[in-house]
């Protein structure tokens, strides 16, 4: 870490804003490298410099700034391919032991093939000869062992010589040679395959509190048939852990972008404060501490709706926005006659984040701020059922009024428990209101509830510990622990510091 640290103290923080991405390749050594490769060598200078984040130890200003000049050059597809192997060489190190291709694991990997393939050979003159002493079962049995022993193998040790490090050695010769070699596994689908096998799927789990909770309610009218099916089909989601799970997403090019540009924009806010003369202005907790409310800080006409984020528990925040966002979707799907293709990007993006987000609430709440989230789900849950006639016509794509049920929402609400579901209600009619005044339109509105929700997800990733996300990694990882690594590396971490201002 010294070493790295060397390479960049010599730049005061003025001037590391103002270097080009080409200038701070020469000064990491990664000039030379083959096109393609690049981010191979990113990831894992990424990699060497952003590892003490996973044992709670703080960064100096010039090894974050020094990435930020790297990613605010990237695609957002980029940025995230970047983050991928990077946290692929992270599960390396914490799952596997292993830290880079060696001459010894290659030998002992060589020497294992060596001797299945000689047990097979001495095993095979045995048989030619003394074929008649045995059992042709016992014979066919122990073939099938010795194959399949060497099939594994060389599955392995295609996997070690394919693996994302070796490809990193290959590359970092710098020889036109080990560059064609590179470009021609890259070019074959299936040594790709192999290559990508321990990365990120760039999915994400998918549930909806409502749907869920009355699909639950339905299983006792449907058939014995259907029942037994739908009671199969759940127990091996449970048997597999993923009792809760009832879809999943592709975490697709435009979401990306749009997270990506996000914090962009926050870091671009950060380094205005960082320029500001006024001491108190330079506070990096708040901008990590936003999870809503600066989007309704814009403008005067959203005032109203900041209640719905300053919850003192962030998951009951987190509820009340995807009981808000449900509705609103429902209701606009009824406006356009039921058909569900009508809608804008943003609330594609709105129902697949709040949906995630509940998700890691039920499934991994160790992953979100700490509070009473399993109890307020519960809560929800409970109201959802006490209320399932009129959740229906509400979700529901027929002609129905739902603020008439909304406003038995709040006739019934001083007689009833308390749960999100109230919130919820309330601000779903304030947002279908809004979205019809003041020149609004649904693009607007639903412009609004993504941004929330995109504030949400960093607010919760920059909020849970690195060990929690290093946990993630053995189920493939999650999309919160990228966003939460993307942001380490444009210094939106209280585990960056920044030890000097911009003039």
């Amino acid at each position: 870490m010294n070493e790295l640290d060397s390479k960049f103290d010599k730049f005061s923080n003025s001037e590391f804003f103002e270097m080009t991405d080409e200038r701070l390749v020469r000064e990491v050594g990664l000039n030379g490298i083959i096109t393609e490769a690049t981010f191979l060598h990113e990831a894992d200078l990424f990699f060497q410099m952003f590892r003490v984040l996973f044992a709670d130890l703080v960064l100096g200003d010039s090894i974050h700034l020094a990435t930020h000049i790297i990613l605010r050059e990237k695609t957002a597809m980029e940025a995230f391919e970047l983050i991928e192997v990077e946290m692929g060489f992270m599960y390396d190190v914490l799952y596997t032991k292993l830290a880079k291709v060696r001459k010894s694991r290659v030998i002992l990997r060589a020497t294992t093939f060596l001797c299945l393939v000689s047990a097979l050979l001495a095993f095979s003159l045995g048989m030619s000869r003394h074929n008649h002493a045995y059992l042709t079962a016992d014979i066919t049995i122990s073939y099938l062992l010795l194959y399949g022993a060497i099939a594994i193998e060389i599955y392995s040790v295609a996997v070690l010589l394919l693996s994302d490090w070796a490809m990193l050695w290959l590359t970092g010769k710098r020889k036109p040679l080990f560059g064609s070699v590179y470009r021609t596994i890259c070019s074959s689908r299936f040594l790709s395959f192999l290559r990508n096998d321990k990365r990120w799927e760039s999915r994400m789990a998918q549930h909806n509190l409502i749907s869920f909770q009355r699909s639950k309610g339905k299983l006792t009218s449907i058939s014995r048939k259907k029942l037994l099916g739908k009671l199969t089909s759940i127990s091996l989601k449970k048997l597999l852990g993923k009792s809760n799970i009832q879809s999943s997403k592709v975490v697709g090019a435009d979401l990306k972008k749009f997270i990506f540009q996000h914090l962009l924009d926050k870091r671009t806010r950060y380094n205005l404060r960082m320029r500001s003369h006024d001491p108190g202005s330079n506070d990096l907790h708040e901008i990590l501490s936003e999870r809503g409310d600066e989007v309704f800080g814009r403008e005067e006409s959203l005032e109203n709706f900041v209640w719905s984020v300053k919850f003192p528990d962030f998951n009951e925040s987190l509820l009340a926005w995807h009981i808000a966002t449900d509705i609103c979707y429902h209701d606009d799907v009824r406006i356009n006659g039921g058909n569900a293709k009508i809608i804008h990007q943003n609330t594609e993006i709105s129902i697949e984040l709040s949906n995630y987000m509940v998700y890691l609430l039920v499934d991994y709440p160790f992953l979100l701020p700490r509070g009473i989230g399993k109890e307020r789900y519960s809560q929800t849950c409970s109201a959802v059922d006490d209320h399932a006639e009129l959740l229906d016509q509400i979700i529901s794509v027929q002609p129905f009024s739902w603020y008439e049920s909304a406003t038995t929402f709040d006739i019934e609400k001083g007689t009833r428990k308390v749960s999100a579901l109230w919130a919820g209600v309330k601000l779903a009619k304030s947002l279908q209101a809004v979205g019809t005044q003041d020149g609004w339109g649904n693009e607007r509105k639903w412009k609004i509830i993504s941004e929330v929700w995109v504030e949400m997800l960093t607010y919760a990733a920059s909020h849970c510990g690195w060990k929690e996300h290093a946990q993630t990694l053995t189920r493939g990882g999650e999309l919160l622990s990228h966003v939460c690594l993307l942001m380490a590396h444009l210094g939106l971490s209280e585990q960056c510091l920044t030890t000097s201002r911009l003039d």
